[in-house]
């Protein structure tokens, strides 16, 4: 904990402590005082983007609300021109009191593109990217977003409820957390829809922190969602001023698939703040020590055991290139960028824990199981149980003809598997 004093543009010093993690088990934290991880907003049909909000405090505490909208390249439509192809999107956005005398804050802005080159039309990862800031009173809102393709006149929109807090009433203010990606010479870029492949060795997230307190600063910490430590480091930070964006990047941060929480924790005495923001890896280098064995328990319910019994003699050091080559064999298009076999393998595995979490990982279930190794059934077939019966569910797939029959014997939702004996 480093001092702050009370004179204009004395220099405030504080460490950042980064811990971010896979999920495995919950780990009790002391109470704290959340903000609200309100997700990306999603427009429901073409042109689809995300809009991402955050409120942060301004030098005097009044809050400033924004949002970044991303519009991918693809979802545009393109139209040839003498030099390469043009698209362009007009964004408005809107804030709606809907309390008293109805106030709307917000405007609408056009982004027009120029590529040289038609296969930059159709790069996923390539987005129209829009960041606006609005001074707000305090209060309840309906966000409105909207995006139009300028080519094609067809719009698309979202709405969602946001509150923004009155810091004048608090002595700290805490900003929302903004996520994206940071490079080497420490710029910041937003990633509004918070999913990231590759590029996730460059996770970044940007926060400020508004005190009108004299003394020393609190610490800060950021978890995963379970409380888990996969990476941590420090990071000294040279603030100037109150409210001052800070830019926050874990050393190797090359996250493996799945979700996360990125969370940042002050405690000062007693009270505790919490702010986080929830993202997802789509994409990912191979797993790594321990993920690495784990990995394997769940991959033999798709691998042959000659592969299984490969992948675990290889040392640290080849783990990288077995893990490259076991999947490299199961590639349905290679050479197209992403790897659809690994990442719907990690999709099931993700869906299991959440699905069919009970006593240890869903993916050790035996539902968990079928469903990795099969994917989803389809149809399922419920029959609810008499008193005292036995409640059962039966899947079907097709293409061969597979039938799984379970049976949940102690009443407490854990279906086991009673028929067929094997798969």
């Amino acid at each position: 904990m480093l001092a702050c004093g009370r004179d204009r543009g004395l220099v405030l010093r504080h460490r950042l402590f980064l811990i971010l993690g896979l999920a495995a088990a919950a780990c009790c934290l002391p109470a704290a005082c959340p903000a609200t991880d309100v997700p990306p907003l999603r427009g429901a049909s073409q042109p689809f983007f995300t809009a991402d909000f955050a409120v942060s405090p301004d030098g005097d505490g009044r809050p400033v609300l924004s949002v970044s909208v991303a519009v991918p390249y693809p979802e545009l439509q393109w139209i040839a021109l003498p030099q390469g192809y043009g698209a362009g999107a007009e964004i408005s956005v809107s804030f709606l009191t809907g309390s008293g005398p109805e106030r709307v804050y917000g405007g609408t802005w056009e982004r027009r593109l120029f590529v040289p080159d038609f296969s930059m039309t159709v790069l996923a990862s390539s987005a129209i990217v829009h960041s606006r800031s609005f001074a707000v009173p305090p209060g309840r809102y309906t966000a409105r977003v909207s995006v139009r393709d300028l080519n094609a006149d067809v719009s698309s929109s979202a709405s969602e409820r946001l509150e923004v807090p009155d810091y004048s009433q608090v002595p700290v203010g805490f900003s929302d957390l903004e996520l994206g990606t940071s490079d080497s010479a420490g710029r910041f870029a937003l990633v509004p829809a918070r999913v990231y492949g590759f590029d996730v060795s460059r996770l970044a997230a940007r926060v400020s922190l508004f005190d009108r307190r004299p003394g020393p600063w609190p610490r800060y910490r950021i978890l995963d969602e379970y409380g888990l430590e996969v990476l941590s480091g420090a990071e000294q930070v040279m603030l100037a001023r109150s409210a001052q964006p800070v830019v926050v990047r874990p050393a190797g941060s090359d996250l493996f698939l799945g979700s996360y929480v990125f969370e940042v924790t002050l405690v000062q005495g007693r009270s505790r703040w919490r702010v986080d923001r929830s993202f997802d890896v789509e994409q990912s280098g191979p797993p790594r020590g321990k993920d690495f064995a784990r990995v394997l328990e769940v991959l033999s319910y798709i691998a042959e055991p000659k592969e299984i019994e490969h992948l675990r003699s290889l040392t640290p050091e080849q783990q990288a290139a077995g893990w490259e080559q076991f999947w490299r064999k199961r590639d349905p298009v290679p050479g197209t960028g992403p790897n659809e076999a690994l990442v719907e393998f990690f999709r099931r595995v993700r869906y299991t824990g959440h699905r069919f979490q009970g006593f240890g990982p869903g993916w050790r279930s035996d539902m968990g199981r079928i469903y990795i190794k099969f994917g989803a059934p389809e149809r399922v077939e419920t029959v609810s149980p008499a008193i005292g019966a036995i409640s059962v569910e039966v899947w079907y797939y097709s293409h061969p003809h597979r039938r799984f029959v379970f049976e949940d014997r102690d009443g407490f939702g854990r279906f086991v598997l009673t028929s067929p004996a094997f798969e």
